[in-house]
């Protein structure tokens, strides 16, 4: 064969080599691209689901009733997006913000569903889904079909907000809100892994779960459908509260628990039980009846030696033989040590104390007192850096210095924003951060009235004390962020809107201290009712 036809056959292969890397690269990126997805945003809740008589309607935050409260469900995919879900009868429809039903070409539209951390009903607030021939594709929020009718079940994935589960051919699997297939379905049992980062679910990975001769079996798999844990455990979770790139799961197999990071099996399965201490990159384990602690290596810290153990603090409390031990975090032993425990506070400069008698007290970061240890608790405020001290109904606030503010007998304290309200028998009033005494149209610097005090009755007031509502009320509360007050007389109570005007007599009869309303109805957690129980 000529020199030159070799050269060319070998060129020929080379340049078919980098095209079938481009190609490979190309649709590797791709695979990629489809598979990332982004959710709608939602700037702020504008619609709640209104009940009146056991029947369901939509209200605006303004008080509008946008839906009238006649139907059997009313679902509200996004607070961002003037749709509306209602059930009637068994019978579905989509109405929008004029009350006109849309997408009536297409049967059975209803809102993709599931449940968060604490069982609160929750709702894609990207795509929706339509029945067709007994199976569900995915819509838009325009109506248009994202897919076809190919599933026969579809829900918001469990730990995983954003993704969506479907069943198909009996297995479960797992799309995006574009269609596009995340896991096969291929599975048994799927859920997401819980972890967030930067307020999303996209970088999670998934707790897959097949039925086996012994029972459901699981394994653990990452975002790009990668294998790494086999579908060997009897029970499997993800280390959430640990930020990290890498990935810490806990497993079981016979009873016995082991610690992976990544793939990789830090401890062997000898632990009857395993559970992570938040904020301190240790684990308790037990290996029979005694209990050490493991760090994120799965390296022994405090040998699993002792009857009990527990981390306090920055402390870890253990107790073998009728001995106590106090250990540090680095498994050294802390002798002579003065308290139980001591949690650090924001600030760093001090630490919340509890003493052996469990009374709380304030130490700084050489361990010096601070602030006796008197009081039955101390709870940090994570917004200021307040420190709440209370004995009883007594209360004693310090500053992030550990400066006393303020103690008053007998209170209730609220947080309103960046204030404080301190409430007791005497008087009412609001603390900055920094202690100082501030009245109510400095908190409520935006509203158009203020609740005001005239002997023992209330009113409001504008910012200049000209009187808006009579002093004819036993309670009222502050404009809330919808524009309307409570005002309460003879047990009941009623509601002004931000011009004073009464817009429902006194009706709702409660002993309920501040209650929210919009409109004429009392606002209970994200439901708008004709009722306050």
């Amino acid at each position: 064969m000529p020199m030159n036809k070799k050269w060319m056959i070998l060129v020929c292969l080379i340049v078919l080599i980098i095209i079938g890397i481009a190609c490979s690269i190309f649709f590797a990126k791709k695979k990629e691209k489809d598979r990332d997805y982004e959710l709608m945003q939602e700037v702020e809740y504008k619609y709640y689901v209104l009940e009146v008589g056991g029947k369901y309607g939509v209200i605006k935050r303004d008080g509008t009733v946008m839906i009238e409260p006649i139907y059997d469900e009313v679902q509200i995919p996004n607070q961002d997006k003037e749709i509306f879900i209602v059930k009637e009868s068994d019978m579905y429809k989509v109405f929008n913000e004029n009350s006109e039903q849309i997408f009536k070409d297409i049967t059975e539209v209803t809102a993709i569903s599931g449940t968060n951390s604490i069982g609160e009903v929750i709702y894609n607030n990207t795509v929706l889904k339509y029945k067709e021939n007994d199976k569900y594709g995915l819509l838009d929020f325009k109506g248009k079909k994202v897919t076809e009718a190919l599933y026969e079940e579809m829900t918001s994935l469990t730990d995983k907000y954003g993704e969506i589960l479907v069943k198909k051919d009996g297995k479960l699997g797992v799309i995006n809100v574009k269609g596009i297939n995340l896991v096969d379905t291929k599975f048994d049992y799927i859920k997401g892994d819980g972890y967030v980062k930067n307020g999303s679910y996209k970088d999670s990975g998934y707790i897959i779960g097949n039925k086996s001769n012994q029972g459901m079996r699981y394994g653990y798999i990452d975002k790009n459908e990668k294998e790494i844990i086999k579908l060997e455990q009897e029970s499997i979770y993800r280390v959430t509260e640990i930020d990290s790139d890498d990935t810490y799961v806990i497993a079981s197999q016979n009873g016995r628990y082991a610690l992976y990071k990544n793939k990789e099996n830090m401890t062997d399965y000898r632990y009857i039980n395993m559970h992570y201490n938040n904020g301190t990159n240790l684990f308790t384990v037990q290996k029979n009846k005694s209990f050490g602690l493991i760090n994120l290596s799965g390296e022994i810290i405090i040998s699993e030696e002792y009857e009990e153990l527990q981390v306090v603090g920055i402390y870890v409390k253990a107790h073998k033989n009728g001995v106590d031990y106090t250990f540090d975090f680095n498994g050294k032993l802390v002798e002579n040590s003065k308290f139980a425990s001591l949690q650090p506070t924001i600030t760093e400069k001090y630490y919340i104390s509890i003493d052996d008698n469990y009374r709380y007290g304030i130490v700084d970061k050489e361990k010096n007192i601070v602030v006796e240890n008197i009081y039955d608790y101390i709870e940090e405020i994570e917004e200021t850096g307040l420190l709440i001290a209370t004995i009883g109904t007594d209360i004693t606030i310090y500053s992030a210095n550990a400066t006393e503010i303020v103690s008053v007998e007998r209170a209730e304290l609220k947080m309103i924003g960046k204030y404080i309200e301190v409430n007791n028998a005497d008087e009412s009033y609001f603390l900055t951060d920094k202690g100082k005494k501030v009245d109510n149209k400095t908190v409520y610097l935006e509203n158009a009235i203020y609740a005001g005090k005239s002997g023992d009755k209330w009113g409001f007031v504008d910012l200049k004390d000209n009187v808006i509502v009579p002093y004819e009320y036993d309670e009222v509360t502050e404009l809330n962020e919808y524009g309307f007050a409570g005002v309460k007389k003879d047990g009941k109570w009623g509601v002004i809107n931000s011009e004073g005007l009464v817009i429902l007599e006194p009706t709702y009869e409660s002993d309920i201290v501040n209650p929210l309303f919009i409109g004429r109805y009392y606002k209970d957690g994200n439901i708008v009712r004709d009722t306050i129980n």
